[in-house]
């Protein structure tokens, strides 16, 4: 097998980072105006191999004084200003200070003889974007930062978007919670949707001095949080109990959460290595839902017409049912336009085995034939005395002897046969119909003298010859059966065709609700394909990075 390649940090870091960038590129084209920056920022982080460590909680938790209080600088507003307005960063390194505007524009200025101005620009939501310190003699490193976002109860839409626009550069989550407001909603809201997407969360419980230990031990009031947050199913990664008021308060843990973060710092390229892989996968989530937001207008107006769309038996909202409605009725059309023939060609199928069964001679037909016959010969004559008349009376004779012979047989082995044949083949169609019963019944097929003599053939009358005659007969009367069924089939057939036509018009009808339910299923599939192809190849860009 061949040996797995295996990057020094630094390599990896760039990797990633360059395909973070080609992910921006392809969300850029994809119409997205926000996520690409965010995927940019994202790059340019991981680049430079940065641990972001963001504080997060209520604006009265105290977020700026604790991060004041561990740079051991007082470089963040607080009282009286209550918060900040955007995101402060603050790292090690050069003292140095820049202010990015909405606009796309840097204002720097010196935090020492300028502290007023940072302050100013820390709590201006309106025009200022993003605020970085560096600052020297702290214990974070030009490799390592905090990020003072604002408090997510805030009334200020901004503040909130200022708030979730840094969480995808936050490798650890510190949140911060006032003791008297732990049970807030909004703190296992916002803990659980960070914890939901992979990021470490510690909790902070400040301003524990605020304790009351007569009305309740503090820890049964610890036991009361832990219990809050397991019953949001929510597992923090720690959680500190602090007093900046009362540094000696005995429960009091300012000094094991300032290890912690220490000890952070030093796991850095471990934590930023998983935190934005983490990172990148989400804002690919975030650029599909932008996606989603860019075509809701379409999506919407389609919903709309698919729910003014009626057809009945189907849910118009539902694709799949919508599809197979949609095929029964088609199969149903293309059936409708061959049941005619199809009918046809069965009815006349079963009226040929009718009459291919139906045997019409028999040894008393052929001998009352071949007497037939021999009175039909030339010269033939009965007696002397008044021949002539003798003469025609058995010829008369023995031609109605053979006309009952045929008609007995044709009654008992066609005609009834038939007659029940004709009556029953409207009905396997639906078809009621009495005056086509009665026709049916009514059918006559006359036997004469003259149908008899017609298949007389010249020639020399041998059994061979009677036995011929005989199936000339036949095949005559069946011939005229056959003539009759066939007629009464076109009548059926003529109303089958009759019935589609109407039937036609309805399923037309329904045919065309249903393909133009179709066509907006099919709009709304391709949206959702869109987004999910979206989805697949930056996960595949991604996956070059990894």
């Amino acid at each position: 097998m061949p040996e797995t390649q295996v990057l020094e940090p630094q390599t990896a870091f760039v990797k990633m980072a360059q395909a973070w960038e080609q992910a921006a590129a392809y969300m850029k084209a994809n119409g997205d105006e926000r996520t690409p920056g965010k995927m940019l920022q994202l790059a340019d982080k991981t680049k430079r191999m940065e641990l972001n460590i963001a504080f997060c909680g209520h604006f009265s938790a105290g977020k700026s004084t604790m991060i004041n209080t561990l740079l051991g600088v007082k470089l963040l507003p607080s009282n009286p200003i209550p918060t900040s307005a955007n995101v402060v960063k603050i790292r090690g390194g050069e003292k140095a200070a820049r202010v990015y505007t909405r606009e796309g524009g840097v204002v720097t200025f010196d935090p020492d003889t300028e502290m007023e101005r940072l302050k100013q620009f820390a709590v201006d939501g309106d025009t200022v974007e993003w605020v970085e310190v560096q600052y020297p003699g702290t214990f974070l490193d030009d490799h390592s930062s905090l990020l003072d976002t604002p408090g997510i109860d805030s009334t200020d839409a901004a503040h909130k978007i200022a708030t979730e626009s840094a969480l995808h550069l936050a490798d650890v989550v510190i949140y911060m919670m006032d003791y008297n407001h732990v049970q807030a909603e909004e703190n296992f809201n916002f803990t659980k949707t960070l914890k939901d997407r992979g990021k470490p969360v510690y909790l902070v419980v400040n301003m524990i001095d605020k304790h009351i230990d007569f009305e309740l031990d503090f820890d049964s009031y610890k036991e009361s949080v832990d219990e809050a947050f397991d019953t949001w199913n929510i597992k923090p990664d720690g959680i500190f109990y602090t007093s900046l008021a009362e540094p000696d308060h005995p429960e009091n843990q300012y000094e094991e959460f300032r290890a912690k973060l220490q000890q952070l710092i030093a796991d850095r390229e471990s934590l930023v290595a998983e935190s934005v892989r983490g990172a990148a996968h989400h804002l690919v989530e975030e650029h599909v839902q932008a996606l989603k937001a860019g075509s809701e207008a379409n999506r919407l107006q389609w919903e709309s017409e698919l729910a003014a769309i009626q057809a009945d038996g189907v849910d118009s909202t539902d694709g799949e049912m919508v599809a197979a409605a949609l095929q029964q009725a088609q199969a149903e059309a293309e059936s409708l336009h061959s049941r005619a023939a199809e009918a046809r060609k069965q009815m006349e199928k079963e009226l040929g085995a009718l009459l291919d069964n139906a045997r019409l001679t028999y040894y008393s037909t052929n001998e009352a034939a071949q007497s037939y016959l021999e009175s039909r010969k030339p010269g033939f004559k009965m007696g002397l005395l008044f021949a002539g008349k003798k003469t025609e009376e058995e010829k008369a004779r023995r031609e109605e002897a053979l006309l009952a012979d045929l008609r007995e047989k044709v009654a008992g082995n066609l005609d009834f046969h038939f007659k029940q044949l004709m009556g029953k083949l409207p009905q396997e169609y639906g078809i009621r119909d009495d005056a086509y019963n009665e026709a049916v019944h009514a059918t006559q097929i006359e036997l004469t003298g003259s149908f008899l003599a017609a298949h007389i053939k010249e020639g020399a009358q041998s059994r061979e010859y009677v036995m011929n005659y005989c199936t000339d007969v036949s095949n005559a009367i069946k011939l005229e059966y056959r003539r009759a069924g066939l007629s009464f089939i076109g009548k059926i057939v003529a109303q089958l065709e009759q019935q589609a036509s109407e039937q036609g018009k309805q399923l037309e009808e329904r045919l065309a609700a249903l393909r133009s339910l179709a066509a907006l299923h099919e709009k709304l599939a391709a949206l959702s394909r869109s987004e999910e192809k979206a989805r697949e190849e930056l996960q595949a860009i991604l996956q070059e990075g990894a």
